[in-house]
């Protein structure tokens, strides 16, 4: 099987709230989209250059003979956290980057304390996901 590593860069909209992004991303988006097809890891990162066009990088390694079934199969995953109130507002897509290579340091999850139960609003659905479109 081929392995493919999918690359998502993105940013937290509000500075205020990054350590509640943080605390999101890794313990309930990566474990949301833990069951996609052919996932095989995942691992966060933060670029520390304040000038970056994208402060996060998450890196989904995938073992699979069909990428974009694996893709939709992650898509979908996040899609279905909307209406469980398990995505998070404050995030958007940052895919337009210049054409240097971020430095990029991972993110312990060892750092970072679970957020207390909530239910985050599915109000900015369109927004988040349109940011993350892929053309």
């Amino acid at each position: 099987m081929a392995r493919y590593n999918f690359c998502v860069f993105s940013n937290c909209t509000d500075p205020s709230r990054e350590a509640e992004f943080n605390r999101w991303y890794t313990h309930i988006h990566l474990p949301d989209l833990s069951r996609a097809k052919g996932l095989v890891s995942a691992k966060r990162y933060v670029d520390n250059d304040p000038d970056s066009t994208a402060k996060y990088l998450a890196v989904y390694e995938f073992e699979t003979n069909d990428i974009e079934e694996s893709l939709q199969s992650l898509y979908g995953l996040a899609a279905e956290c909307w209406p469980k109130g398990r995505h998070i507002d404050c995030m958007e897509g940052a895919l337009n980057l210049s054409s240097a290579v971020p430095l990029f340091q991972e993110i312990d999850p060892e750092s970072l304390e679970p957020p207390e139960d909530v239910n985050y609003s599915s109000d900015a659905q369109e927004t988040v996901m349109s940011s993350f479109s892929r053309g």
